[in-house]
């Protein structure tokens, strides 16, 4: 019975676009077209500093001290904080950063790799795959001190291919989903290897972490209400060495408000871990221990909608035509002083949005969308790669 419990926490918030940009793009002059100019144009940064602050003052710094105060019971996460989020946090709301810095420094966080803007860059090369995230690992080790050596693929996308270039860029363990299809017989509480890669695999547990995610203030979930004590006890009957609880940090206090119970339930996790005689462990910990199996994974999984592929963001057409003219722009853009923002471009966020999935996956695809409408969504990626090409195209003809 698993004994050792890796709680992770994707900690994210995306850049948003803002609309209508298309003739603010075109109308700009040669002087005008650099990072400080464009970015006040196509970055709806009002909304941005208002979700911020309602999410840090809901979910980031409380559920930051919590962890802090229940460290000394033996509780420990592991945290990727993406870079869009890092970029936002120390413009308007840099306590965030310090309280994780704390944490890190204390031994209660692990830090976990991902692609800097929380990007679909594996989509479009290797090469770029592995510059957002060593420029993750370069943040981190500047802003925190700590050199990760546990990765993830932006929403736990995975491929073999990906997996290489994660090693190559410094991975030694790779989270990512325990998609049942993958799995098939195999259970998802086990060190898995990949084919031909040095690199060990750590899979989610998507049941026990949807548990949490999305059922826990379901009132109509024939297990709610979900306490502590239940909920250590499924854990310490799931066969298996660990579980990887994967979840959004926003789950604590913005998707399930503090009235729900959700922080009592995680002030009482390691009490009753520790009655159970279960640890909280950091991912880290996992890295020597031979795999049990090696998985072949040839087509792309990840932890979204209950397709657990790349649907999420690239399962129509709209997405598919909006990535490939992002895409298409990216030496234009280097060229021209704006990687950093083609790389916001390529955040997967963007993307989501254009969903047009129906049923539950559709209700959580909504539920994010600031726009409302994947067309809507669209077109605000299109005028945005429009109005840029549009204004680079007519300096280079004034020149």
């Amino acid at each position: 019975m698993v004994k050792n419990v890796v709680f992770f926490l994707e900690m994210h918030q995306p850049r948003r676009l803002r609309a209508n940009v298309l003739d603010k793009l075109c109308d700009l002059r040669p002087s005008e077209i650099n990072e400080q100019v464009v970015s006040s144009i196509i970055f709806d940064d009002n909304t941005n500093r208002d979700v911020l602050n309602r999410v840090v003052d809901r979910s980031y710094i409380p559920t930051l001290e919590l962890m802090g105060s229940i460290a000394d019971e033996g509780f420990r996460a592991s945290l990727s904080i993406s870079g869009s989020l890092i970029d936002q946090l120390l413009m308007w709301r840099p306590e965030v950063v310090e309280l994780v810095r704390g944490l890190v420094k204390r031994g209660v966080i692990e830090l976990v790799a991902e692609p800097y803007h929380h990007s679909l860059a594996s989509f479009i090369g290797d090469e770029l795959f592995i510059e957002e995230l060593k420029s993750h690992v370069e943040t981190y080790e500047s802003l925190f001190g700590q050199r990760p050596v546990v990765f993830e693929n932006t929403e736990f996308l995975y491929r073999n291919d990906w997996g290489a270039a994660m090693e190559r860029a410094g991975a030694l363990l790779v989270l990512t989903e325990g998609v049942d299809w993958v799995l098939g017989w195999r259970l998802p509480t086990y060190i898995y290897g990949a084919p031909n890669l040095g690199i060990k695999l750590l899979l989610r547990h998507y049941r026990l972490s949807d548990d949490v995610g999305f059922r826990f203030s379901n009132k109509s979930w024939d297990q709610w209400p979900l306490t502590a004590d239940k909920y250590m006890a499924w854990i310490d009957a799931t066969p298996g060495d660990f579980v990887l609880i994967g979840l959004d940090f926003e789950t604590f206090g913005e998707h399930h408000s503090r009235e729900t119970g959700i922080f009592e339930f995680l002030e009482w996790l390691p009490k009753e871990a520790n009655k159970a005689g279960v640890r909280f462990i950091h991912p880290s910990k996992l890295v020597n221990i031979d795999p049990v199996d090696y998985l072949d994974i040839q087509t792309t999984i990840s932890w979204a909608d209950v397709e657990k592929d790349d649907s999420a963001w690239l399962g129509n057409e709209l997405q598919k035509t909006a990535l490939a003219h992002v895409a298409s722009i990216g030496e234009l853009m280097r060229r021209n002083g704006l990687y950093k923002v083609w790389k916001y471009l390529l955040t997967s966020d963007h993307y989501y949005y254009m969903s047009m999935k129906h049923g539950p996956s559709g209700e959580v695809h909504n539920y994010f969308n600031p726009y409302k409408s994947a067309l809507t969504a669209f077109r605000v990626v299109e005028d945005v790669v429009l109005g840029l090409t549009c204004a680079i195209a007519q300096t280079q003809g004034r020149q």
